[in-house]
């Protein structure tokens, strides 16, 4: 009982690890009590951005979890109300991304890892995986093409849905959340051949 009462007011019971990395003040990880909001990780713990960076997103648990938007700072972070909030808990480690990165670029990147670390016995992941990566890396070297979003939105639930193991499983969600959050940017590589951010060639 003692134990269960360190969580916040109404948590789930007891502490959790959490962590935050990107450019904040002071990225780290703490034992908190479960619940303990998604703000006062990053803005309290963390120390809040880095001087000239403002927060724009955060992936809340890991590579594999969903966006959240400056709209669901104040969510609990916890396994009941994050996914009330459209992501998932996971390992509670929070990427946060500023306002001068390319959430396309940034999406390479981790579609990048998730290619490189599937271990090939599946076809839906070792070939998904691989598909859409290289779709990214079309539309981030600026030779995007005219329904390249849509085929990625067609690929990801392909893949979430028949990949045998977790990773197949979730690599596709952060990157259905930028489209579903970031789509403009998507359409500005494609269409217009430009980086908002100016980090993709």
């Amino acid at each position: 009982r003692w134990y269960h009462d360190l969580s916040a007011p109404d948590g789930e019971g007891g502490t959790k690890i959490y962590a935050v990395s990107g450019r904040v003040k002071h990225p780290g990880a703490w034992e908190l009590p479960m619940g303990t909001p998604l703000r006062e990780l990053i803005m309290d713990h963390a120390g809040g951005m880095e001087d000239g960076y403002a927060f724009r997103a955060a992936i809340p648990g890991g590579a594999s979890t969903e966006f959240l938007l400056s709209e669901h700072l104040d969510v609990k972070m916890d396994f009941e109300s994050v996914p009330g909030a459209g992501s998932r808990m996971g390992t509670g480690c929070v990427i946060v991304m500023d306002d001068r990165v390319c959430p396309v670029g940034l999406l390479y990147s981790l579609m990048s890892f998730f290619a490189r670390e599937s271990c090939g016995w599946c076809t839906p992941c070792r070939e998904g995986t691989k598909r859409m990566l290289e779709i990214l890396t079309r539309i981030c070297n600026g030779k995007g093409r005219e329904g390249d979003i849509q085929l990625l939105e067609e690929t990801a639930p392909y893949v979430k849905d028949t990949a045998l193991c977790g990773l197949g499983q979730t690599a596709p969600n952060p990157l259905l959340t930028t489209i579903r959050y970031f789509r403009e940017e998507y359409e500005a590589h494609i269409h217009q051949h430009k980086c908002h951010a100016g980090t993709c060639t």
